[in-house]
């Protein structure tokens, strides 16, 4: 805002200012997309996300374009231009152009940031027959495509032309100058009974950009939270995978579990009064993940089941159509956090120990670390069958019961076992110390076969 009070001038969205904000390899891009476009008579729009960041001043070169035209036809045509392929969603209009090394090559975009895939929709209209089903869709024009959407600050889109310049603003839900003024604000009344998955995203937005949720949006919210029971588990499971993505996702997590919305997803989706510290630990640990964001978000998928009992955790993961082996792991990781008890004792012998560990994945262990374990007993031996316990192997095999003469069975598994206990707990310390209780222990099953 100037001094007066009075919003600012939309800034004039000029080749050079486009350049400066995304480099000039994605700007050739855009143009040539844009020429395409316009060979066909067909207007096109770099809406959404990038948009809106562009006013913010924050970097993202994920590109969205909007033709009021065919967008799944002409990104197959640019497919068979240059190169790449096309993955198609018909029911919604949509298409990703995924570009591969010589796609990029025949587009001569130079040097610069070029984005794995963009994404092409058609200009449409939407309507929802049921609260939060997925809505049945129509051809229409820019300003109604624009106006369908979650929030005004994603609401914006610039008329892309191939030669002149400088490119138009639409701004029919005023976006522009809810960003000015830190607002998240949707864009009609029943936009969260529609979608209730944008109830997540406004939380996320808002933690991102540093934004409030404008006061009517926010009571609009409070009433459909209800809504969430009709979502299906993989459209909630997308949005708390976003969630985690996030650089402070324990914020979201915070806001979203204030207004008891974990709870409308399953009654036993309660969040650690301890999350915030755990995510905090996630976040101090993250530069040991080499910027891997598949892992991070692993781990904090663990972390939002802290506190939460293995069955409890079990139904959860099936509410959210989580896959087999990530829910094995949260699983894991609830019972991890239930016997740490057990896992401080004195009497609990490393080798019990460290069969109950060898069945729970590395990442569920990892994050019982980062959970911060008060019990410095228990946190200490999860370290140590880290670092030693689970290496430790007998160096006999099957080929020796063989030669003893025992016929192979579970008496096999037992010895070898037996074996491998004696190594983690300390009762032998030497292969002749090993050899000598193999010979002791084949002694007393062949003691048990004739007996």
């Amino acid at each position: 805002m100037d001094s007066s009070g009075k919003l600012e001038q939309r800034p004039a969205w000029t080749r050079e200012r486009i350049s400066a904000a995304l480099g000039e390899s994605l700007v050739r891009l855009i143009a040539t997309i844009a020429k395409h476009a316009h060979a066909e008579n067909a207007a096109i729009y770099l809406a959404g996300g990038v948009v809106r960041d562009l006013v913010l001043q924050r970097e993202n070169t994920d590109l969205d374009f909007v033709l009021e035209g065919d967008a799944i036809a002409f990104a197959n045509k640019l497919a068979r231009i240059y190169g790449g392929e096309t993955e198609r969603h018909i029911p919604f209009g949509t298409a990703k152009w995924k570009l591969d090394s010589a796609a990029i090559n025949n587009l001569s975009l130079g040097s610069g940031a070029i984005p794995a895939q963009i994404d092409f929709a058609t200009a449409r209209t939407e309507e929802y027959l049921a609260p939060a089903a997925l809505p049945v869709v129509e051809p229409g024009l820019i300003a109604q495509d624009l106006l369908r959407r979650d929030f005004t600050v994603n609401a914006l889109a610039l008329r892309i032309e191939a030669e002149s310049c400088p490119w138009d603003m639409l701004n029919p839900g005023k976006g522009y100058s809810d960003i000015l003024g830190k607002k998240i604000r949707v864009l009609h009344d029943r936009s969260f009974i529609d979608d209730p998955t944008r109830m997540f995203r406004a939380f996320r937005f808002a933690s991102r950009f540093g934004f409030a949720i404008e006061s009517g949006t926010a009571e609009i919210l409070r009433e459909a939270i209800p809504v969430i029971q009709r979502l299906s588990g993989e459209r909630i499971r997308h949005e708390l995978d976003l969630i985690l993505r996030e650089e402070h996702p324990e914020r979201i997590i915070a806001d979203l579990s204030a207004l008891d919305i974990f709870a409308q997803i399953h009654a036993a989706f309660r969040i650690s009064a301890r999350s915030a510290e755990q995510f905090q630990r996630l976040r101090e640990h993250m530069p040991k993940l080499r910027g891997n964001a598949d892992e991070t978000a692993r781990l904090g998928w663990h972390l939002l089941f802290s506190g939460i009992a293995e069955d409890d955790a079990l139904l959860i993961c099936a509410r959210l159509g989580l896959t087999g082996e990530l829910s094995s792991s949260i699983a894991g990781f609830a019972r991890l956090l239930e016997k740490l008890g057990w896992l401080g004792a004195p009497a609990s012998k490393a080798s019990a120990i460290t069969r109950f560990l060898d069945g729970i994945s590395a990442t569920a262990l990892r994050a019982a670390l980062i959970c911060n374990i008060d019990k410095h007993s228990a946190k200490e031996r999860l370290e140590l069958y880290l670092a030693d316990w689970r290496h430790r192997r007998s160096a006999i095999d099957g080929n020796e019961l063989i030669r003893a003469g025992l016929a192979p069975g579970p008496i096999y598994r037992e010895i070898l076992d037996k074996l491998r206990d004696a190594w983690i707990d300390g009762e032998i310390e030497s292969q002749d110390q090993e050899h000598e209780l193999f010979l002791k222990l084949v002694k007393e099953a062949q003691a048990w076969y004739r007996g």
